[in-house]
Parts: C-alpha cells; structure tokens; sequence
C-alpha cells in the first residue's frame, strides 16, 4: 500500500486573550444577550468588552462579522484611552488574519499588541503575543523565529505557573518538529501538552492535540491507529461545535482512506471538508482538501484532473504565502507527470520543489549561524583591539620615562623640569581637543540616529492613522445598504491602503530615501485582487527594472496604480471569461523618463474612448495624477484595455533643489 502525502498540518493553539478559553461554535442565546445589553450600555470600557466578546462569539461562523466587532471595540478603546481594550482588539484582529491567511498584517497586530501588554505590565498579555507570533511565523516557514517566540511565552508562563498556557506552546512546538520531518520529538511534545491540558477539561483543545497525534500515527504509516484518534477529535469537535476543526478532521480522515486506497470514502471526507472550509473562507483549509482532492483522483487514474486541482493549490498557495504547501505541490506535480511519462515537465517540478525545500530548511539555520559567528568574531576584535591599546599606552608611558632621564642627564635638571612641563601642557591641549572632537561626533551620531528614529516613527504613526481611517470607513459601512454608497467607500479604502502600504514601507526600509518599487507593486495588486474577490482566476503580470523611487514620487504613483487596477478588476472580466491577465511593467527609457505600461486582456474600451468623454472620478484622478507626475498619458492600441503613461516624476524637482542649496552654500 503506498503511503500518501498528509497535506493537513497539525493544529496550533492561537491564543486568545490571556489564553482565555475559545467559544468553537456560534452560541445563539449568547449573542441575543450580549446585543440586548450592548443597546443600552454606554460608551465605556464595559462596552468594549461586550463588543469584543461578540467578536469571539462570530469567530469560527462569521470571520467578517468577527472582524467588524473588533474595529469597534479597537476604535472605542482608542476614543476611551484604554489601553487594555487596545491591545485586546489588536490581538483578536491579529488572530483573525491568521485565519484569513493575510500573515503579514496579522504579525503587524501582534506587535502591536506585544508593544502595549508591555507597557501596561500585562504579563500573560505578553506571552499570549508571543504564542501568536509564535503561530504567524510557523504558517510562513519561519521555524527558528517560531521556536524562539514559543520559548519567550514558556518563559513567563512558567513564571506564572500557568500550566495551561505552557501545554499550548508545548502543543505549537511540536508542530515545528513535524514540518522539519522530526516525528519522535513532535509526538513527545503533543504527549506532554495532552498530559498537561487534561487537568482543564478543554474539550475544543484537547480535540486539537488528538488530531495532532492522529497525523503523528498517519506519518508513521499507523493507518488504524490514525483513523481511531480522527474519529475522536471530530467527535469532541462536533460536540463543541466547531465548524472549522470538523473541516479538518474530515479532510484528514480523507487523507488515511486514501492511504488505505479506499477512494470512494477519501473523495467524500475531502468534499465535506472542502464544503465548509469555502463557506468559512478558510484558505489554508481548501489548500489541504483541494491537495486530499488531488490524491484521490491520482490514485483513481484521473492525472489530468489531478493537476488542475494542484494548479489551483499553486495558485493559492503563492496568494497566502504558504511555502511548506508550495512545496508540497510541486513534489506532487513533479510525481503525476512522471506518472504520465513527461520527465520534463516531471524533472522542472522536481527541481522547483529541491529549491523551495531547500529554502524552508536552511535559510533559518544559515543566517542563525551567520550572525552567531559574525558576533563571536566581532567581540574577539574588540578585546584584541583593546589589549593593543593597553599595550600602546604602556609603551608610551616607558618611552616617556625614558626621554625625561635621558633629558635629565643632558641638559640638567631645570631644562628637564621645563620640558615635562611643556609636554604635559601640549598633551593636555590635545586630550582636550580629542576629547572635544569625539563628543561632537558622539553628539552628530545621537541626532542621526534620533532623526532616523524619528522618521521611522512619523511613517508608522501616519500608516496607522491610515489604518484608524480604513477602519472608520469600514465601520460606517455597516450602516449603510445603499450598494453605490459601499462601492464608493471600497474605492476609498483601496485607495487609503495604497498610500497606507508606502508609509509601511518606508517604516521597514533600511535606506529612508528610497522604497523597493518591485515589492510595493506586488504587494499592492495583490491586496486589490484579494478586494475584489473576483469569481475567476486573474494573474498578475508585474515587470519592474526601476529598483527605488522616492517616497515624493511613490505616492502619486501609487494612487494611480490603484485606479486602474481597480478599474480592471471592476470591469475587465466578464462571466464568460474563465482567466484574465493583468499587466504591470515600469521601465526607464533611454531619455532618462519613467514609462509605465499598464492594463488587461478584458472586454476593452469602446472605440471612441477618449480621457475627456471619461466622465468618472476614477479617470480624472488617472488625468491628474499623471499631470502631477509630470507626464503624459496614452491608450495604446491592442486587445484589451492598455495605457502608456510617460512622466518625469518628482525625482528631477528633488534634484534641482539639492543642485540649487549647493549653490547657495558656495555663494555664501
């Protein structure tokens, strides 16, 4: 019996606030209750606590309706001052995330969280950041940063003596010993935490490690063993009714059948799976059903209908940034056309599949022992260095003496005292002077760095108000059904997220000047296509050859990025239209001018389109900001809807002003 591929990773336990215990099901007479009380409460810290806990209650039946209660109470907390309720709706946002897989924002709530639990002292707020950090950084193939989160929320755990807590992170650090294929150690610490969580009857958690152990079983090629502890966990999960563990239960029910080559049970656990990850928008679900899905159907015969089910766990995968499921597809696509006897196709998936698992595995480990080496070595400098100079000075010192006697005994006793004189006074001037010089330094080095702290600071600050506005809009737009009035307020979220993202990016740039364009244009078209949430599969194509552009530029730019992408998605792809392109290209031409190349492969403009019969905001904002980019915008003629937009941008202002002051500087 082959052994197939477990595509379903063991469950990590998120922590909720100060690990509180999560609610898995949607408890009605609950949510009545809280919303009876929420009518008449009043605007204080009482209420954000009623809004938080309907955002648990919405958790796993509701993600959006979840993730709107906690704007509100993050939007209340910061009207209130309250820093408490502060940090517990940026955890809750962060956790959201994570189950939307949009990782990188759900890391960027976690800091934050992180950030006011230690400034307000809240200790088991703390180690509950860390957890999660802990969870984002497992999910992206980050595993020594992973370790290294999971051991700081142990640290204070144990200090605490919450034996809850450190049975969760036991739990998380045995997954990362199953992705790196280490399952002796993974199934001692799932032992452990399941000893430790029994205490505290927490049927939801409790589920959670069984299934963890039933992976452990199915990997060890224990195929009854592994069905018994699934069919348990879905029993404890349907009980708690958990919407989301009962997806994963049945997609790894499916994933043992299938070892067992029972295909007709395999396929039906898969789409009960696959039914309910759709329903909750669960990406990381639909990837592990979708990949039982495409097992099945390989092992049925059906390679062609394999590979489109892999292709589309492709596709997801580099979305959500899932490299372990990346990879994964690519051994397995690599297997089916060796099936089909393309050993070229077969060999190409292979090699990508060696690359990213080299990725995975070593990329941590290297630079780990880069930067330990790097300091180990950098301290022996320093004690060289310092022994050195402890030997100079002690040479200076004998050199000194000497000269004194040999004075001495020369010129005689008056001349030698005038000498010593004059030599300490000359070496005191020059101490002083030295001394001088390097506080000076010292003091230049101190405004730099605070000035580059400064600017870092001022670009978060302005990324989360942009945040804080995003969030109002989205606020406001759970009062309105008026449809015109929410695609209104969609285009000017987008288009605050787009300037939002340069102001992150600039927080997170080495060099302040300057932004990778490259990154920021990826990250913005994929944060529009997640928006639209279009029913096709679109591709990006992005080509950019300008490396930086600075922020004077960028902004415009980015804007005008965001218009006609938007304007794409809106209204390119019709429903008869299974795929669609999308292209992006940003080149220098040889006059020294920025040329941005951009549209679809959609329906196209009418004939007599022209940007002055354009009559939407959306075109005027496209006019306007190639004006003030110093450009000219054209349509270019070919199937679909393309435009060529030549600007100078603000670089060359930039420019002229440094030439200018310089100028004035050798005047003066």
């Amino acid at each position: 019996m082959n052994k197939v591929l477990n595509y379903t990773k063991p469950i990590l336990l998120i922590a909720a606030l100060l690990f509180a215990k999560v609610n898995y099901g949607q408890d009605q007479p609950t949510i009545d209750s809280l919303f009876q009380v929420l009518r008449t409460s009043k605007q204080d810290t009482h209420k954000v606590l009623l809004l938080y806990n309907l955002s648990r209650e919405f958790f796993n039946s509701d993600i959006d309706r979840a993730e709107k209660y906690s704007n509100r109470a993050l939007f209340l907390s910061e009207r209130l001052g309250y820093k408490k309720g502060i940090a517990m709706s940026y955890n809750n946002l962060g956790i959201i995330n994570y189950y939307k897989a949009v990782y990188n924002v759900a890391l960027t709530y976690h800091d934050r969280s992180l950030e006011i639990m230690s400034e307000i002292g809240n200790r088991k707020g703390m180690a509950g950041s860390f957890n999660n950090k802990g969870a984002v950084y497992t999910q992206q193939g980050e595993y020594a940063l992973a370790i290294e989160q999971y051991l700081n929320s142990i640290r204070i755990l144990e200090e605490m003596n919450d034996q809850e807590g450190v049975g969760k992170s036991y739990n998380n650090i045995g997954l990362v010993y199953y992705l790196q294929g280490n399952y002796d150690q993974a199934e001692s610490y799932y032992s452990k935490a399941l000893d430790i969580l029994k205490a505290f009857n927490n049927q939801g958690v409790i589920s959670d490690i069984i299934n963890n152990l039933g992976i452990i079983s199915f990997e060890k090629g224990e195929y009854e063993e592994s069905l018994e502890y699934h069919f348990k966990s879905l029993d404890g999960r349907q009980g708690t009714g958990n919407q989301r563990g009962m997806a994963t239960s049945f997609t790894n029910i499916g994933d043992v059948y299938a070892a067992q080559e029972i295909l007709q049970k395999a396929m039906e656990y898969q789409k009960k799976a696959l039914a309910i990850q759709e329903e909750l928008g669960d990406k990381k679900g639909m990837l592990s059903s979708i990949q039982g899905l495409a097992r099945v159907q390989s092992l049925s015969g059906n390679s062609q209908q394999a590979l489109i089910y892999m292709k589309d766990v492709i596709a997801i995968s580099s979305e959500i940034g899932a490299k372990k499921e990346l990879r994964d597809a690519y051994d397995e696509i690599s297997k089916i056309y060796i099936r089909q006897g393309d050993f070229e196709k077969a060999f190409n998936y292979k090699t990508r599949y060696a690359e990213m698992k080299d990725t995975l595995f070593s990329e941590q480990t290297k630079e780990i022992a880069t930067n330990l080496e790097a300091k180990f070595e950098n301290e022996n400098k320093t004690k060289e260095i310092e022994i050195l100079k402890r030997e100079n000075e002690i040479q200076e010192l004998q050199l000194g003496r000497n000269r004194i006697l040999i004075l001495s005994f020369t010129i005689g006793l008056v001349l030698a005292l005038i000498s010593v004189v004059l030599y300490a006074r000359t070496n005191r001037e020059r101490k002083k002077a030295f001394h001088l010089l390097q506080k000076q330094n010292e003091s230049i080095k101190k405004q730099k760095d605070e000035k580059e702290v400064l600017l870092k600071e001022i670009h978060h600050r302005v990324k989360n108000n942009l945040q804080v506005i995003n969030s109002l809009i989205r606020l406001q737009c759970a009062y309105t059904d008026d449809q015109v009035a929410l695609d209104l307020f969609d285009e000017c979220q987008n288009r605050i997220i787009s300037m939002a993202l340069i102001h992150e990016k600039m927080y997170e740039a080495h060099d302040l000047s300057n932004i990778n364009i490259q990154e920021y244009i990826s990250e913005l078209s994929l944060n529009l296509l997640r928006s639209y949430r279009l029913n096709k599969h679109v591709e990006l194509d992005i080509d950019v050859k300008v490396q930086t552009l600075t922020l004077d530029t960028l902004i415009p730019l980015g804007l005008l990025l965001n218009e006609l992408i938007s304007n794409s998605l809106k209204h390119a792809f019709t429903d008869e239209q299974e795929n669609g392109v999308i292209t992006v290209k940003l080149d220098r031409s040889h006059d020294g001018k920025f040329v941005l190349e951009i549209g679809d492969n959609g329906v196209g403009l009418p004939e007599d389109f022209t940007f002055n019969s354009a009559q939407t905001l959306g075109m005027e904002l496209v006019v306007t900001l190639s004006s003030q980019l110093d450009g000219t915008i054209e349509r270019i003629k070919k199937p679909g809807s393309y435009f060529k937009i030549e600007f100078v941008g603000l670089e060359k202002q930039r420019a002229d002003i440094k030439s200018a002051m310089q100028s004035d500087a050798i005047s003066a």
